[in-house]
């Protein structure tokens, strides 16, 4: 049946109901959209305090970081893949990493969610503190009495950013008394320190789900990581990490490993590692490179690289990976490769 009557107060109810809204939440309403707002936003100049007032505390809280890199690409942009925010660290909580006699403990959560980890570890034994400084990352213990051991002891715990973003180091050093009371810069004893190291190391696996954040690590001590990508061009990039020489040589080997690359050859004193991309090493529909082709169709595998560590100034590393043949090398085929590296090294 086709009633005129119920079409038009149909269309009649359709025409008062996108009225309304345009009367509630246009641009004219009573209620009006404030999602665009942002794009009206002015950078104001900082705030200016009388003569006299301390202006210590106050800080820029979204700060605007300079733009280093003023690359543009001539071709069209096209949004890249996500990058894995930790790739080498995800399976595990924590890891204790041990590099020659110096170890550490690699946690798979921010800085500021470790610190009252740490807190909670020394209350729950019972260790005294004697000071605390968490802009710097540093609980110091008092003078512990050891087991089997007739002389006294104290503990430097230190909460650093980890490698890749998000992610948290931990550091003990271990000091008898002596006359000279200054922290010494590697422990009197290793063997404390790593029992120590693994004891907070199975503290924090068996309570990170339910660990608080402490707001004032949080800002004091950054959660972007020692590492950030530099893109040249289109075809170009290469990484820069904050590591001593010797650790960062160790971690690209073994990051060089987990991306698919086979060491043919390296040469530590030239700071060079001589290596054939083989392919990913997950799964291809897991693989990075697994959502553009297969590995019998990547024009990557076989290629040769070489892979180049230098020390720029204040143990900050530069990693580049420069091919042996750069006219076989697909578009944006070396800064994927580097991403693959960046995600593994930790």
């Amino acid at each position: 049946m086709n009633n005129p009557i119920i079409k038009s107060v149909a269309v009649g109810f359709l025409v008062v109901n996108v009225s309304a809204c345009g009367y509630l939440f246009g641009e004219q309403g009573l209620f009006p959209s404030k999602a665009d707002d942002y794009k009206k936003s002015k950078e104001e100049p900082l705030l200016t305090l009388p003569e006299g007032v301390q202006s210590s505390h106050i800080e820029e809280v979204y700060s605007i970081p300079p733009v280093e890199n003023a690359y543009v690409s001539p071709v069209e942009f096209e949004a890249p893949r996500p990058q894995p925010l930790v790739a080498a660290t995800a399976a595990d909580t924590v890891r204790i990493q041990k590099l020659g006699e110096e170890s550490w403990a690699l946690v798979n959560v921010a800085p500021g969610q470790l610190w009252p980890q740490v807190r909670s570890f020394l209350a729950s034994v019972n260790w005294p503190v004697a000071a605390v400084d968490p802009q710097a990352g540093i609980i110091d213990t008092q003078y512990l009495p050891l087991k089997d051991d007739e002389r006294e002891a104290r503990f430097r715990l230190r909460v650093e950013r980890g490698v890749q973003r998000g992610t948290s180091e931990l550091h003990v050093v271990h000091m008898y008394r002596a006359v000279d009371d200054a922290w010494p810069d590697r422990s009197d004893d290793f063997k404390i320190e790593s029992d120590v190291l693994q004891s907070i190391a199975q503290y924090i696996a068996n309570s990170t789900e339910e660990a608080s954040v402490s707001m004032i690590a949080d800002r004091s001590i950054s959660a972007e990581g020692k590492m950030r990508s530099v893109d040249v061009s289109a075809n170009e990039a290469y990484l820069e990490l904050e590591l001593p020489f010797d650790r960062a040589w160790a971690s690209l080997q073994i990051a060089l490993e987990n991306s698919g690359f086979g060491v043919d050859d390296l040469n530590r004193s030239e700071g060079t590692y001589y290596v054939t991309y083989k392919g990913d090493n997950a799964d291809e529909d897991e693989g990075w490179f697994g959502w553009l082709f297969s590995d019998d169709e990547n024009p990557l595998i076989g290629q040769g690289f070489t892979v180049t560590l230098k020390t720029l100034q204040n143990d900050v590393q530069e990693i580049r990976l420069n091919p042996v043949t750069p006219a076989e090398i697909p578009e944006r085929g070396q800064p994927m490769l580097i991403s693959v590296i960046k995600g593994n090294i930790n």
